[in-house]
C-alpha cells in the first residue's frame, strides 16, 4: 500500500508543477520575437488589404480554430476584448486553421466574433501563416504597433488583455481614405427622404380610416451597395383616433388595424427593395456589407378638398 501511494504522488506532483509554469515559456518561445517587423500578409486580395496597408493602426492577430479546445475556452474573453478595443485604432484579425468553410463560418456567427476573419481552409501545417508567424500552438496572439513591429507575442489571452490596456493611441494615424464609415444613400439623408416621399404609395385601407404608422425595416447593404435581405423588424399603428376608424366596432376594428399593419409592411418592403444602390460602408478602408435599420413613417395630411394623402 505504501509503495502504491508513493508512486501515485510521484506521478501527480510533476503533472501539477508542469501546469503551474508560464504557458508562454512552453508554447510561445518559438514565436516571432518582440521588436521584429511583422511579416506581410494578404487579408483581402479583392480589396487589396494587407497587413502593411493597416500601418498607422495597432493590429491584434489571433490564430485559432473552431476544433481547438483552448481556443473555444478563451473565446468569450477574447470577444469581450474585441468589443471593447476593436475600432479604427485597433484592428482584430482572426486567422483560422479550420478546413471546413461552413463549420468555420457557423462558429463565427454563433459566437458573434468581431473583426476581420480569414482562413486558407487548409490543415494548420499546410497554411502559409504556420511558418510565416511560427505558429506551433493555438490560440496564439501577436500585437503589432503602428509601425508594423511586434510588441507582444503570447498564447495567454489574459496577458493579451493586460497589453492592450497599455497601448498609446496618440500614436495612431489613419489616412482619411482608410477610415471606417457607415453606408449611406447616394446623396445623403435629404435625398433618401425625398426618395421615400416620392415612392411611397399610402395604403388605401389606412388612408380610408385615417390610420398612421411606423414600419422599421432592417436590410443588408452589400459591399457593392446593393440592398438585400430586407425584412420588417417592427411595425406599429401610431395614430388611430380619426372618426372613420373610431366608428368601427369589435372584430371589424381589429381586422382593419391588422390589414393596415400588413399594408404598411408590404409597402415599406416594396420601396426598400426598389431602392437604387447605396454607397457601401467601409471598414479599414475597404467596402464591407453592413446591416442597416430604417424606420419609415406613414403619416397623413388633410387637404382642403377632404382627401387623405400620404407622405413619409
Amino acid at each position: 500500500m505504501v509503495k502504491k501511494l508513493l508512486l501515485l504522488l510521484w506521478v501527480v506532483i510533476p503533472f501539477l508543477s508542469l501546469h503551474a509554469e508560464d504557458a508562454d515559456s512552453l508554447y510561445a518561445k518559438d514565436m516571432l520575437p518582440i521588436g521584429a517587423m511583422a511579416p506581410e500578409m494578404v487579408i483581402d486580395s479583392a480589396s487589396n488589404v494587407t497587413l502593411e496597408s493597416l500601418r498607422g493602426r495597432y493590429v491584434v492577430l489571433h490564430f485559432w480554430a473552431s476544433w481547438c479546445p483552448d481556443c473555444r475556452r478563451d473565446m468569450a474573453e477574447l470577444n469581450d476584448l474585441s468589443y471593447v478595443y476593436n475600432s479604427d485604432s485597433i484592428v482584430f484579425i482572426h486567422v483560422s486553421y479550420d478546413t471546413n468553410k461552413d463549420v468555420w463560418q457557423k462558429y463565427i456567427e454563433d459566437n458573434k466574433m468581431f473583426g476581420l476573419q480569414i482562413s486558407e481552409l487548409k490543415k494548420m501545417r499546410e497554411c502559409k501563416t504556420y511558418d510565416l508567424f511560427k505558429i506551433h500552438w493555438i490560440p496564439a496572439y501577436y500585437v503589432i504597433n503602428t509601425e508594423g513591429r511586434i510588441i507582444e507575442r503570447t498564447v495567454d489571452v489574459k496577458k493579451l488583455a493586460r497589453r492592450l490596456t497599455l497601448l498609446d493611441r496618440s500614436r495612431v494615424h489613419i489616412p482619411k481614405s482608410k477610415m471606417s464609415k457607415n453606408p449611406e444613400y447616394k446623396g445623403g439623408e435629404t435625398l433618401l427622404r425625398y426618395y421615400l416621399a416620392k415612392s411611397i404609395k399610402y395604403p388605401r385601407v389606412a388612408s380610408n380610416y385615417g390610420l398612421e404608422g411606423q414600419t422599421t425595416v432592417k436590410f443588408m447593404v452589400e459591399a457593392d451597395g446593393t440592398i438585400t435581405n430586407a425584412r420588417v423588424i417592427d411595425n406599429k399603428i401610431t395614430v388611430d383616433d380619426k372618426l372613420p376608424f373610431q366608428k368601427l366596432r369589435g372584430d371589424a376594428k381589429q381586422r382593419t388595424r391588422q390589414e393596415a399593419l400588413d399594408a404598411f409592411a408590404e409597402e415599406a418592403l416594396r420601396v426598400i427593395n426598389a431602392m437604387p444602390a447605396w454607397t457601401p460602408g467601409k471598414r479599414y478602408g475597404m467596402p464591407v456589407k453592413v446591416e442597416y435599420e430604417l424606420p419609415i413613417n406613414f403619416k397623413l395630411k388633410y387637404n382642403t378638398d377632404d382627401v387623405w394623402s400620404g407622405h413619409s
